[in-house]
């Protein structure tokens, strides 16, 4: 996998890299550069991921944001109108205004989506677990994400199906609250299974190493790249 080379550095140098993203994402001023960024983040994922999946999904998911954002931005910001005299109140200075925003948002909702992929699941344990005093609490918690998330997906996936087949919309209320009552009673299953491994998880987990000379360099160029971009950021 191609992705595996970028996965041999140090994870606090690909940590700052995708820190160094995101602070350039939030002090980008122009149209252009959040868009080239949003770009670069994309490309990122897929090189990481090996499909287009995530950008797909993220594209429905930020349609929702964007397209109001650009749309009240163009109808009610003063400024020149576009189309004087046809009733169409879209402003010059808010068009841009709203094409800014979004595309801000789409670069920092990509570089922040690009951060969680830059370390691996475990890799973020570890960094949870370094945390004074609330690291070693939050473990158990933080490990049940994964497989909760798989479970509830499922039974929820088997409501929908059931609800799909009875095109009943007097049935919302009760599959709403079958799907709350399937969401909770996940949790005990997982929580025993989750102490029955938690030996092995952890010893699985220890054995990351990041050593060899191509690694050192590499993580020493990523980690200088992310804190130039930190710092490109407050210029």
């Amino acid at each position: 996998m191609k992705s595996a080379y970028l996965f041999h550095c140090h994870p606090i140098a690909r940590f700052l890299a995708g820190g160094g993203l995101i602070a350039v994402a939030i002090g980008s001023r122009s149209i252009l550069s959040a868009l080239l960024l949003s770009m670069l983040a994309v490309c990122l994922i897929r090189f990481i991921e090996g499909n287009w999946l995530t950008s797909l999904r993220l594209s429905k998911f930020l349609g929702w944001f964007i397209v109001p954002t650009l749309l009240l931005h163009a109808l009610f910001s003063p400024g020149q109108l576009l189309f004087p005299g046809t009733g169409f109140p879209v402003t010059r200075e808010g068009l841009r205004l709203g094409m800014l925003l979004s595309v801000r948002l789409v670069a920092m909702f990509t570089a922040a989506m690009l951060m969680f992929r830059m370390l691996s699941f475990a890799e973020w344990l570890s960094a949870i677990v370094s945390i004074p005093v609330f690291g070693k609490r939050m473990l158990p918690h933080v490990w049940m994400i994964q497989p909760m998330h798989r479970e509830v997906r499922r039974r929820l996936g088997l409501i929908q199906q059931q609800f799909y087949l009875r095109r009943s919309w007097r049935m919302l209320p009760q599959v709403l609250l079958s799907a709350c009552s399937q969401a909770l009673s996940v949790a005990t299953p997982v929580s025993r299974a989750l102490w029955l491994r938690w030996p092995e998880q952890m010893e699985m987990d220890a054995g990351h190493t990041y050593t060899g000379v191509a690694a050192r360099l590499s993580s020493l160029i990523l980690g200088i790249t992310g804190l130039a971009c930190m710092m490109l950021a407050w210029i």
